[in-house]
């Protein structure tokens, strides 16, 4: 059997000349499989020699691979580590910028929410002193100081209740932003199930199939539909 050369990055690898007679011999494999029945204990029998054979053959493809495998595994694992070296510095860069744009943006905004909320009180203390000089108005005897009073108290409470500051984000060249949140601390004995709607807790569907073994398929859980099936498992 002659041999060839398969060469990946530097390394160059010897591998028997027997690929085609491989895949022959897998395809031959393949549709005996398609003309198996299995309708009676011989045929049953005669099905798992059969799936032996598929295993054993899986077996020689596997070994034939291996080589190339490990060698291609070698040269991808090199390029991806430096390609990681070259990456990572940018990635970086990149995470430093974007958390001082963000640290920016958040003190721009928690500075006009300040701005805000101080222009609110002052409506307010306004709002208070109209409606008092209203009542002394009006006390007086002075029903058109009152109304006046009034009036300028009413434009005081709006200012108050709808007033504010419009928000001004920054702006850079291909650079947007949006709001975002994050988790600071998660209690789980605290978090349910479902929220509005929406499964926060997913389902384990590993401890469920557990539970549906232990009681050998007789179990009835809410929310879950189950079926018995067959495993086959089959040693060379």
């Amino acid at each position: 059997m002659s041999e060839k050369i398969v060469v990946f990055g530097n390394n160059a690898l010897k591998v028997e000349e027997s690929e085609g007679t491989l895949k022959r011999e897998v395809t031959l494999v393949e549709q005996q499989a398609q003309g198996v029945s299995v309708s009676s204990d011989e045929d049953y029998a005669s099905a798992g020699e059969l799936t032996r054979s598929v295993k054993k053959m899986q077996k020689k493809v596997k070994e034939y691979w291996e080589p190339l495998r490990v060698s291609a595994k070698a040269t991808y694992d090199d390029v991806l580590a430096r390609k990681k070296q070259m990456l990572d510095p940018l990635e970086s860069a990149e995470k430093i910028l974007k958390a001082k744009m963000g640290a920016y943006s958040m003190e721009k905004e928690k500075k006009r929410k300040a701005q805000e909320e101080a222009m609110r009180r002052l409506a307010e203390q306004e709002m208070a002193r109209k409606l008092e000089e209203a009542a002394k108005a009006e006390a007086a005897g002075d029903s058109l100081g009152a109304e006046f009073a009034m009036a300028e108290a009413e434009v005081m409470e709006d200012v108050s209740i709808s007033g504010g500051i419009l928000s001004q984000a920054p702006k850079a060249s291909g650079v947007s932003q949006s709001k975002a949140w994050k988790i600071t601390r998660i209690d789980s004995s605290a978090v349910p199930v479902n929220f509005e709607g929406v499964e926060i807790r997913p389902v384990d569907e590993k401890a469920v199939l557990r539970l549906i073994k232990e009681s050998k398929g007789t179990i009835s859980i809410p929310g879950i539909q189950y079926e018995e099936t067959v495993s086959i498992s089959v040693r060379t």
